[in-house]
């Protein structure tokens, strides 16, 4: 599996570098050329497939590309990846529901919750100038990578609370039951927090839900990647609700990435039944920090 990955980082790296100088029209670039949008769909399927296998939208890559490649404003990079990023959740939640890793109840719950803060968060956004997003983007980043590439667990419970974590237990398609006993309080007010870093970064909020209900909630990994990506579908679809009423997406670019990242999505969930927690983790890890160093080189 790990030979699929790095294929499709190449495949990436490769969309975002044979393209000639973007064509710019009202303060953006355009898709010109069938060839371009080609390359858009590729790069949608490569970000595609490492978000739903790590159960973020891919977010995270879409905005310092859109930044960075094809002068996007912060506003505009935000609003046109929540739309690609929606896309890739909803492909991503049907496939994970064949495998029946999805905690439905918790992913509702917390999507209750992230809601309001995905609001808050886009109002902020309005605020942000090139250089501030970098840099604000950029720390949060490289935080997650290096927390995430440390593998340090935080398990977070309440010492006074009324009565202690239910445990739950989930049965996927393969028949292996997974019990945890999240902390139900700790978690909706992280999904609160998370949904102001959606609307407020246009990351979709899976990288962080997953190291949330991972590491903090002791969920496993699987179960929470597979409800990370139920969470995002319909977070990312009341942010396009709130991002098309600010007229802050590029429909060209949102669609051609977004159908990339369908097909992403669909051979991410395949594989995810084979991957490795850890190499899972790591490989994210390093990806943010690259993007990270990459979006703060352009405004030194």
């Amino acid at each position: 599996m790990k030979k699929y990955i790095v294929l499709m980082l190449m495949l990436l790296l490769v969309a975002v570098n044979a393209g000639a100088a973007p064509v710019v029209i009202d303060g953006h670039a355009v898709v010109t050329d069938l060839p371009e949008a080609l390359l858009l769909i590729v790069f949608g399927c490569a970000v595609g497939l490492i978000g739903t296998l790590i159960g973020a939208g891919g977010g995270f890559i879409h905005v310092p590309m859109l930044m960075i490649f094809f002068d996007f404003s912060p506003q505009l990079a935000i609003g046109t990846s929540i739309t690609a990023v929606f896309m890739n959740a909803l492909s991503g939640t049907f496939s994970y529901v064949t495998h029946k890793r999805i905690d439905y109840e918790i992913g509702l719950k917390f999507a209750t919750a992230a809601v309001p803060g995905v609001l808050i968060g886009a109002v902020i956004a309005q605020h942000f100038t090139f250089t501030s997003f970098s840099i604000f983007f950029s720390i949060t980043l490289i935080l997650l990578s290096i927390h995430l590439f440390t593998e340090k667990d935080i398990s977070m419970v309440r010492t006074k609370a009324p009565e202690p974590p239910k445990e739950r237990l989930l049965v996927d398609a393969e028949g292996e039951t997974h019990a945890y006993a999240p902390d139900m309080a700790i978690g909706l007010a992280g999904s609160f927090f998370t949904g102001i870093f959606s609307g407020l970064f246009g990351i979709g909020g899976g990288i962080i839900h997953v190291p949330l209900m991972y590491s903090v909630l002791g969920m496993p990994v699987h179960i929470a990647t597979a409800t990370s990506h139920f969470i995002l579908a319909i977070t990312s679809f009341f942010a396009v609700i709130i991002f098309t009423g600010m007229h802050e997406i590029d429909l060209d670019f949102a669609i051609f990435i977004g159908v990339g990242a369908i097909l992403g999505a669909y051979f991410g969930a395949r594989m995810s039944r084979r991957a490795r927690p850890r190499f899972i983790k790591r490989s994210i890890a390093v990806c943010l920090l690259l993007l990270a160093l990459k979006l703060v080189s352009g405004v030194m």
